[in-house]
């Protein structure tokens, strides 16, 4: 029997608040977690601009995040960047095209992209501190690759116990194809490498399991949302127009917003749709129903959060990739609000979830069915009954909560460093 009190886990995780991102979310909450089961948690990570919070049990260290992303996160540290004014200007956008194209080049000429440039600053603090604290276990989150790359090179100089976080596959499809045989390889001896591996879906789970056979140390934690923000009472908005609300990305080839444009086009009663995040680029498709569309810029997670619930539907689309379930869709269930969920995958296993807990309307990603599922739902707000028909129960979503999640990952990291 273990007992985690006084055990210390060092966290390696470039994405941590206040730069928000899916993996600095899913940390932020997973490592809150670890600190209130009793483990002293040490979080390495870059120096971001922006609000540090303190939270009981976890160390922060912050280090220089390399000479690129120094300059990008100066110019990050202005709060008008996150703007929506700002973000659809034209300077904005070159701007951005040009920082892009480098990222672009930099993933053909190294595997990971720009921010690989912190393995520099990032390896010889984790070694000292790995030296100075004793930690029982790595943990890393992917992506970046970054991560990965630091927790593979850090267990093979000082053979700690190494849990390797992938909230994506190490050799997913958006990389150049250049690259694949060796993130193959790369894949296959992190697998066996990690004393644990972490993976958001069963699909991915069982794609290690066929490929590399590796189930035995195969856990899957699931994006979550927050039980406590679930239990709050949500602001109900009186009166106005129908609307739907999309907090999130957009990306070219595999989640792409034309066929909801195209639908929403075609309704004729009166909506607005609210969109916040890193889409500014998109803006231009919602030409046809810009007066309906309010962009609010890039939201911090508490914000988007605040903005999910003031909506009557919450827009989920998801990807043409199986085995990748935007963490947004767990986001989404803490709000209590109205699904609309758009699949492009079959076997998309969000479409399951949304059916079963009767939370909110499923269709293809085709503009006949997804005007279909927003009539359907915007007849039941017209009429008051948006509660009543799509009824959010605690005992059954309680399961998708960070706070449930985070259970297994403790489970995990008993046994390991019991052994």
């Amino acid at each position: 029997m273990v007992d985690e009190q006084g055990l210390r886990l060092l966290l390696v995780a470039y994405a941590y608040p206040p730069l928000w991102e899916a993996q600095s979310v899913r940390w932020y909450y997973l490592s809150k977690e670890l600190a209130k089961a009793g483990f002293q948690v040490d979080v390495l990570t870059v120096e971001y601009p922006g609000k540090k919070e303190e939270i009981p049990g976890i160390k922060v260290y912050r280090t220089f995040p390399g000479p690129f992303n120094q300059a990008v996160f100066k110019a990050l540290g202005n709060p008008k960047v996150f703007s929506a004014e700002v973000r659809s200007s034209r300077k904005f956008l070159f701007i951005k095209k040009l920082y892009r194209a480098i990222r672009k080049i930099t993933e053909y000429m190294m595997v990971g992209d720009t921010r690989n440039e912190w393995f520099f600053i990032a390896y010889p603090k984790a070694l000292e501190l790995i030296r100075e604290k004793n930690y029982d276990l790595l943990i890393t989150s992917h992506e970046p690759m970054v991560d990965t790359l630091l927790g593979l090179t850090l267990k093979d100089r000082t053979k700690i116990k190494w849990i390797a976080d992938l909230g994506d596959p190490i050799s997913a499809d958006y990389y150049p194809k250049v690259w694949k045989p060796f993130l193959k390889r790369l894949e296959r001896k992190v697998l066996a490498k990690a004393d644990a591996i972490t993976v958001t879906t069963e699909a991915l789970k069982k794609k290690y399991r066929m490929s590399f056979r590796g189930e035995d140390k195969i856990l899957v934690v699931q994006q979550g949302f927050d039980l406590e923000f679930f239990r709050m009472p949500k602001m109900r908005k009186k009166g106005g127009s129908f609307v739907l609300a999309y907090t999130g990305s957009f990306y070219k080839d595999f989640r792409e917003p034309k066929a909801l444009v195209e639908a929403l086009a075609k309704l004729n009663f009166n909506f607005e749709l609210w969109l916040a995040g890193r889409l500014e680029s998109f803006l231009p498709l919602f030409k046809s129903i810009q007066e309906r569309v309010k962009y609010f810029g890039v939201l911090s997670h508490p914000e988007a959060l605040e903005l999910q619930a003031k909506a009557d539907v919450l827009v989920y689309l998801g990807n043409k990739l199986e085995s990748q379930v935007p963490g947004k869709f767990y986001e989404y269930l803490g709000s209590k609000k109205p699904i609309l969920c758009i699949i492009q995958h079959p076997e998309d296993p969000v479409a399951g979830l949304v059916r079963e807990l009767r939370i909110g309307e499923v269709c293809l990603n085709e503009p006949k069915e997804i005007a279909r599922a927003i009539s359907k739902l915007y007849e039941h707000w017209l009429r008051g009954e948006m509660e009543e028909v799509y009824r959010y129960e605690e005992e059954k979503v309680r399961e998708f909560s960070w706070q449930n999640q985070a259970q297994g990952l403790i489970k995990t990291v008993k046994e390991l460093v019991g052994r």
